[in-house]
């Protein structure tokens, strides 16, 4: 494009509002988590709008971001409304910024999130992805199988019953269903005055039992 029809070229509505959406996203990701955003071309893009905290699944977003190339890392950070994608290099990550900037995913609930991207040259991997364990924790990687998974899906009734089932209720971007006792987000915390009726769904026993056995194998493992 030259100059000339550069400079006369005017900018649709969408586009202006994309540009809006674009550059508040870039800035609140500055003022409220420090994240400094450059305007060249990096192997690391932020994706706003694209994390755990907003209802993004990893196995939602990861399809999306493979199509352009080979994603060395991609990085969720808990309870944030975005992530980092490394690529292995940074044709792949500007075709990437370029195609999906603006695009629509559709998170857990099936509403439409709108993904905004903008390069940054580094997203302190270790510091968030490597933090150390309190003493006494244990991590077993992988511990779910894709049978648990799908028995513990199969296993949760969403058809509201309030006198049979488990408190349940809606939230901006996700459904949520309480065991044992209503979890309060406006304090993070429960009442252990008021448990809920009813229990854990049966299958969790025979999940749990094989849990335990594989953790104890764990810490055979480490002492030996």
């Amino acid at each position: 494009m030259d100059s000339n029809h550069q400079s006369n070229y005017k900018l649709s509505k969408t586009e202006k509002k994309f540009l809006r959406k674009q550059v508040k996203a870039r800035h609140t990701l500055l003022r409220h988590e420090g994240i400094e955003t450059v305007s060249y071309a990096t192997q690391i893009l932020v994706v706003a709008n694209g994390g755990l905290g907003n209802g993004v699944s990893r196995n939602q977003l990861f399809p999306v971001l493979e199509k352009f190339g080979q994603v060395d890392a991609l990085l969720m950070p808990p309870n944030k409304p975005y992530s980092f994608v490394r690529y292995k290099t940074i044709e792949e990550s500007k075709k990437a910024y370029v195609t999906l900037n603006g695009k629509e995913i559709v998170d857990d609930l099936g509403q439409k999130i709108i993904l905004y991207f903008n390069f940054v040259e580094k997203a302190q991997w270790k510091e968030l992805g490597l933090q150390a364990l309190p003493p006494g924790l244990m991590v077993v990687e992988e511990i779910i199988s894709s049978e648990d998974e799908k028995m513990l899906l199969e296993s949760v009734n969403w058809t509201e019953d309030k006198d049979n089932q488990n408190f349940q209720k809606s939230l901006k971007h996700r459904r949520v269903k309480h065991f044992g006792y209503e979890f309060h987000y406006e304090n993070n915390n429960v009442d252990k005055d008021k448990p809920l009726p009813g229990g854990l769904p049966d299958i969790c026993d025979n999940i749990l039992e094989k849990w335990l056995k594989e953790v104890e194998r764990n810490l055979e493992e480490e002492i030996s």
